[in-house]
């Protein structure tokens, strides 16, 4: 083409074309520091994919759902997916920065309305329905769960770590479990009844604890410190008292079964599960305290605050005994 020939377009219109292109892939720069952050926690092992299609997790056509509800799946996207090295979906999550709400049970738990979308609850709903289920993971978070948990001025992970942590031991477990047992189904036909029920016990307490240290970064860095404080010579008593928000009502004694009833219904009503870890050392006790929002479902929010909670105990342990941890 020479250059009499070139089309030059009018400087407002170039501008008005280049406004039109999007900054970034994320709604919000929240969204992309998460996923900065989650990529640099577990891309090593798997792969992190943010912004993806709702129908490259499920086959939308083959669900039993109105045209409306197929129509909206068909154009939603889901905020990070992680998937295994061959393209597996995991689990998927969703970050509420609007809303701040969360899921519970296969439901999803709004704290603040958001007036430009009346439809927001009913269509998280629908995603986690399908994905409760398929029994697949699927979180819906927000800053709670996503801040970053600090200790003696230093950051460690997210309770979101942990979540993801604690879904894939729970995976890894049961695929350890079941080819184990499959591996050595004539060992076990050889056993006695007894002896086979010990054997699969002993192998399923060993497995679940190893996945949960393998997989769960708070749970291996509150196992890391207490090593090096047994090392030290501090093993003494550990108590861990269970807290909740709201509080649960309290029981007489065994004959109250009214109390126990009342409990019984109000454990649904639960908004914060917390935990509160007593350790007994020779400058001092230690104390950890955590909270977590009641996300339960695939994993329960109790195991996470536990972890939680001994792993300040601890470090304060080791704080408070002059013995140097590194983070």
């Amino acid at each position: 083409m020479r250059s009499q020939d070139k089309i030059y377009e009018p400087r407002d219109v170039v501008k008005s074309k280049t406004m039109s292109l999007r900054k970034q892939i994320f709604d919000s720069n929240e969204e992309r520091k998460l996923f900065n952050h989650l990529n640099s926690m577990w891309k090593s092992n798997f792969n992190i994919y943010p912004q993806l299609p709702f129908l490259k997790i499920f086959n939308i056509n083959d669900l039993e759902l109105t045209p409306n509800e197929k129509k909206f799946l068909f154009k939603t996207n889901i905020d990070y997916t992680i998937c295994d090295k061959y393209g597996k979906p995991l689990m998927c999550i969703e970050f509420d920065g609007i809303g701040h709400g969360y899921s519970w049970n296969g439901k999803y738990v709004q704290f603040d309305d958001v007036k430009n979308d009346l439809y927001r609850k009913k269509k998280l709903d629908l995603k986690l329905k399908i994905a409760f289920e398929h029994f697949f993971p699927f979180y819906i978070v927000s800053y709670d769960e996503t801040d970053s948990l600090s200790y003696s001025k230093k950051i460690f992970s997210t309770v979101l770590d942990s979540i993801i942590g604690q879904t894939i031991a729970k995976s890894s477990f049961q695929d350890i479990i079941h080819q184990h047992l499959k591996e050595i189904d004539e060992d076990l036909n050889s056993m006695n009844e007894l002896e086979r029920n010990e054997y699969i016990q002993d192998f399923v307490t060993i497995t679940e604890i190893e996945s949960e240290l393998t997989w769960d970064p708070i749970a291996r860095k509150a196992a890391e410190i207490y090593e090096i404080l047994s090392k030290n010579g501090i093993t003494n008593t550990i108590s861990t008292k269970f807290l909740s928000k709201p509080e649960l009502p309290e029981i007489k004694d065994i004959t109250d079964i009214a109390g126990l009833e009342n409990k019984i219904k109000a454990w649904d009503s639960i908004e914060w599960h917390g935990c509160e870890v007593s350790f007994e050392t020779p400058k001092g006790i230690a104390l950890g305290r955590a909270f977590a929002r009641n996300f339960e479902g695939m994993v329960s929010p109790i195991t996470i605050v536990m972890n939680i909670a001994e792993l300040l105990a601890f470090h304060n342990a080791a704080t408070l005994n002059g013995i140097k941890i590194s983070v």
